[in-house]
């Protein structure tokens, strides 16, 4: 019976730290410069690096 709870718990913690990890992006009608804001911070490095090249062909 404890290893049940124990197994309860730690399901629930795990629920909430997956839940909890995933944001929703705001709505670009309501407010554009925190649309803005959300996707420059999801960006990938890549395309971070990319986007501070110097490079001019």
């Amino acid at each position: 019976m404890k290893s049940l709870r124990t197994y309860s718990i730690l399901l629930a913690a795990g629920a909430a730290l997956l839940l909890g990890a995933c944001s929703q992006a705001p709505d670009a009608e309501k407010d554009p410069s925190a649309d803005a804001a959300y996707k420059r911070a999801h960006r990938t490095e890549g395309y971070r690096e990319a986007q501070k090249s110097n490079v001019s062909y």
